[in-house]
C-alpha cells in the first residue's frame, strides 16, 4: 500500500458512514408529524425540511466518495479537497445519527410509536434507493470478487420479493376479540385483522341465518384492517355472533385473488337496560395501554363502555386506529357489550382522521343512545383551538362541523328524563363561547343533569377553578360536570360510574390502585 494510499478512506468505513447517513435521515423524515415543532428552532437553516436536504447532501457527498473509491479516481479532484467535504459530512452523519437517538429518548412512547409507522411507510423507498446504489456500485466495481457478491445479494433480493408479492408468507388472523359500538341507530360490530381483506359478522336470529359482509353499495371492502358491520339492535341484544373475515391479495375488475379465512368467537352479546347499569369511563389514554389496564382492573362487573376519547397522539394511520381504539376497546369489552365512543381533539390530527368515523360504522359521532331508563347525548367537540392554529396545517374545518352539531342539538330530542351528556372538551366548542352557551342552553332544556368530559387529563368535578367554571356553575346550576382523568406522566386514572334511580355513583382508580373518586349525586 502507497503512502496515498494510507491516506485514502477505508472502504469499510464509507460503507458504514453512507448506512449510518441514510438511516439517519429516514428516521428524521419519518418524525415529519413533528416538523411543525421542529422548525421554530431551526430558522438559521430554512427549519426541519432544509435539515432534511442538508441530509440528503451529506448521503451525496458519502456516496459519491464510494464511487470514487470504486473508480480508483480518488485523485481526480486531488486528496485535500476531498477530504474537507467528506470529513464534514461523515460529522453530519454523527450528528444526525445522535439527534435521532435524542428524538426517540425525549419525545415520548405516543409520539415514537408513529415515527416507526411512518418509518414503516418509508422503507421501500430507502430499499429502492440502496437497490440502486448497489446496482451502480456492481457496474463501476473492478473487483470481480465484489462484483459477484453484489450480484449474489441482488439477484437474492429481487427473487425474495417476487416471490413474496406473488405467494404471501405470513398467516391471516383477525388481532383482536371484536368492539360493539353503539351509533345511536344500530350497533356497528368492529374488529381488525393484520392483513388487508373483507369481514363479515355471522348469526341466527328468529331462526334465520344472517352472515352481513362490510359493503359500500353492493361492493365489498377489501382494502382495510379495520372491518365494520352494522347489525339491527335486535338482532344482536342478548344473542350469540361470530367475526370473519378472507384476505384479498388481489381486488380486479375481472375476478380476484383470495387468500385465507380467519374466524372468531362465538361471543354472547348481553345488553343491560335495567334499572341499575355500571359502565366503565376511560379517556385520554394517549398510548400509555399499560398504565390504563392497570387502572381498569380495578373495576368489575361493569355492563357497557364509555371510551372517551384521545387514544394516542393523532390519527395518521389506520393502525393507530386498530392498536388504541379497536384492540383497547376490545380487551375492555370482550365483544361482549356495548361501547358508547366519543372523540378526542387527537383523533381528528392526521389524514386518517377523516375516515375514523366511517371505518367505526357511524354517520356521524354526535348521535343519542337510549338505553333503559337513561338516555345518553354524545358530542364531538372537535378540536381544542382555532381551525387556523399552525399545528393543523391549513387543514381544520371544526368550527363548521360544531355548528352543524350544536343546530342538531338544539332540535334533539331523548325517550327519557335521565339524561347524560358525553363530550371530549367540556365546553362541547372549547374555541368558540357561543356555541358553548347555546350547547349547555339545549342540555337545559334537555334535562341534562350530568356531563361527563375527558381531554384536561385530571379526575375532578368542575368545582369554579377558574373564571370560566365559575361563570357556567351560576349561569347552569342543574348541570354536574365530571372529567374523568386519563393520564398524567406516570399515573392513569379510570372512572366507573354506577346509574340507578337515586343518582349517580362515581368511582375512579389509578393505576396503583388507590381510589381516587367515591362520590354519588341524585338526579
Amino acid at each position: 500500500m502507497s503512502k496515498g494510499d494510507k491516506k485514502s478512506f477505508n472502504p469499510l468505513f464509507l460503507s458504514v458512514a453512507f448506512i449510518v447517513a441514510v438511516l439517519s435521515v429516514t428516521f428524521f423524515r419519518a418524525s415529519r408529524e413533528l416538523w411543525v415543532f421542529y422548525t421554530p428552532n431551526m430558522r438559521f437553516i430554512g427549519g426541519a425540511p432544509g435539515l432534511f436536504i442538508v441530509g440528503l447532501i451529506v448521503i451525496g457527498v458519502i456516496a459519491s466518495l464510494i464511487i470514487l473509491k470504486l473508480l480508483n479516481k480518488e485523485n481526480l479532484f486531488g486528496r485535500k479537497l476531498i477530504r474537507i467535504p467528506a470529513i464534514i459530512s461523515f460529522v453530519l452523519a454523527g450528528i444526525f445519527a445522535l439527534g435521532i437517538i435524542a428524538i426517540l429518548i425525549f419525545n415520548g412512547s405516543q409520539t415514537n410509536d408513529v415515527l416507526f409507522m411512518y418509518l414503516r411507510r418509508d422503507l421501500p423507498l430507502v430499499m429502492i434507493f440502496l437497490f440502486v446504489f448497489l446496482l451502480v456500485a456492481l457496474i463501476l466495481s473492478k473487483n470481480d470478487g465484489l462484483k459477484k457478491t453484489l450480484a449474489i445479494i441482488s439477484t437474492a433480493a429481487i427473487s425474495l420479493i417476487c416471490l413474496l408479492r406473488v405467494f404471501p408468507s405470513s398467516s391471516y388472523k383477525i388481532t383482536s376479540d371484536p368492539c360493539v359500538f353503539d351509533t345511536g341507530k344500530d350497533y356497528s360490530v368492529v374488529f381488525a385483522t393484520d392483513k388487508q381483506g373483507t369481514g363479515y359478522v355471522e348469526y341466527t336470529y328468529e331462526g334465520k341465518e344472517y352472515k352481513i359482509f362490510a359493503q359500500n353499495n353492493g361492493r365489498r371492502i377489501t382494502d382495510r384492517f379495520i372491518h365494520s358491520i352494522n347489525v339491527p339492535y335486535d338482532h344482536l341484544d342478548n344473542n350469540s355472533y361470530k367475526v370473519g373475515g378472507f384476505r384479498v391479495i388481489g381486488d380486479y375488475s375481472y375476478g380476484s385473488k383470495l387468500g385465507e379465512t380467519a374466524e372468531k368467537g362465538p361471543y354472547k352479546f348481553r345488553k343491560n337496560t335495567s334499572e341499575k347499569q355500571k359502565y366503565l369511563v376511560v379517556s385520554d389514554w394517549h398510548s400509555y395501554l399499560k398504565q390504563a389496564y392497570s387502572a381498569i382492573s380495578n373495576i368489575k362487573d361493569y355492563d357497557a363502555v364509555l371510551l372517551m376519547g384521545d387514544p394516542a397522539a393523532g390519527m395518521d394511520f389506520e393502525e393507530e386506529a386498530v392498536k388504541y381504539i379497536v384492540e383497547f376497546g376490545s380487551a375492555l369489552s370482550g365483544g361482549k357489550m356495548p361501547i358508547i365512543y366519543t372523540r378526542g381533539n387527537h383523533e381528528t390530527r392526521g389524514s386518517f382522521a377523516p375516515y375514523l368515523a366511517d371505518y367505526l360504522g357511524y354517520d356521524e359521532l354526535y348521535y343519542t343512545v337510549d338505553r333503559g331508563e337513561y338516555s345518553f347525548i354524545i358530542l364531538d367537540s372537535g378540536e381544542d383551538k382555532e381551525d387556523s392554529h399552525i399545528e393543523y396545517g391549513s387543514l381544520d374545518d371544526y368550527y363548521v362541523n360544531r355548528v352543524n352539531m350544536i343546530d342538531w342539538l338544539e332540535k334533539a330530542e331523548t325517550g327519557n328524563s335521565k339524561v347524560i351528556a358525553l363530550s371530549h372538551a367540556w365546553q362541547v366548542s372549547e374555541p368558540e363561547p357561543e356555541l358553548s352557551y347555546r350547547a349547555f342552553d339545549a342540555f337545559t332544556k334537555l334535562g341534562v343533569r350530568f356531563e361527563i368530559s375527558g381531554h384536561t387529563h385530571e379526575c375532578r368535578f368542575l368545582d369554579g377553578a377558574n373564571e370560566q367554571e365559575k361563570e357556567y356553575l351560576e349561569k347552569y346550576p342543574g348541570i354536574t360536570t365530571y372529567i374523568d382523568g386519563g393520564h398524567s406522566g406516570k399515573t392513569y386514572i379510570a372512572s366507573a360510574i354506577t346509574l340507578d334511580k337515586d343518582g349517580v355513583l362515581f368511582e375512579a382508580y389509578d393505576n396503583s390502585g388507590n381510589k381516587v373518586t367515591d362520590k354519588k349525586l341524585n338526579w
